[in-house]
């Protein structure tokens, strides 16, 4: 099923929902994903294990080649794609809005930015942007396209000891940006939705610092 497939079949399934037809606003769409994302993130935590972040990262990988997902990894202004018209990313825009569009002028400045580029039969359906530090990378942004996300239906599963967990375009973007970026590799998840994604492919909380926010992947 391909991304307007599975706009329509959303869009149908939302026309259907009683008592008053469901909207797909961000608001929406922030609590829906927000409430999935905090019984991901407590289950994983509780069934942890290096085992059970190995079969993640390999059913992820298996994901990217059954829906033929293309992953482009760059460093350099010409490679940085235009956000697609009816494409609908949280931090970016068509007509040069936003993170991904930014990342030209940033490095035209001087930034060493690594850019993670997930396309679907040629559209850009996902991208993540990480900056390299004095001491190992930062990723600043995952963000998926909403007719692109595990709640859209693209997604694949691992069931570990009776527990079912998802991966998705955002669990391709980071796997590209951990096998780019030098470590240790940074993070600021805020969201259960981000730190489950992170947790999930081996980052731990920094116990250096406080926030609970702060992942990181050593070594």
């Amino acid at each position: 099923m391909n991304r307007e497939q599975r706009k329509r079949t959303l869009h149908a399934r939302c026309e259907d929902s009683e008592p008053e037809p469901f909207t797909l606003s961000e608001e929406v769409w922030g609590q829906a994903l927000e409430e999935m994302e905090r019984s991901s993130e407590r289950r994983f935590e509780t069934a942890r294990s290096p085992e059970l972040i190995a079969s993640i990262s390999k059913t992820t990988k298996s994901f990217q080649t059954e829906h033929g997902l293309s992953v482009a990894v760059t460093g350099s202004v010409e490679k940085i794609p235009d956000i697609p018209r009816n494409s609908l990313f949280k931090y970016s825009r068509p007509y040069g809005e936003g993170d991904l569009p930014e990342c030209s002028q940033r490095i035209s400045n001087g930034e060493k930015i690594t850019v993670a580029l997930i396309c679907e039969d040629g559209l850009l359906v996902g991208y993540g942007i990480a900056v390299t530090r004095e001491v190992g990378s930062e990723i600043e942004v995952i963000d998926v396209d909403c007719y692109s996300r595990r709640e859209a239906d693209l997604k694949g599963t691992v069931e570990v000891g009776g527990e079912v967990f998802q991966v998705g375009v955002g669990h391709v973007i980071v796997i590209a940006l951990m096998e780019a970026c030098p470590r240790p590799v940074k993070v600021n998840a805020t969201t259960p939705h981000s730190r489950y994604v992170f947790k999930s492919l081996g980052f731990v909380h920094d116990d250096y610092i406080d926030n609970p926010c702060i992942l990181v992947l050593r070594g």
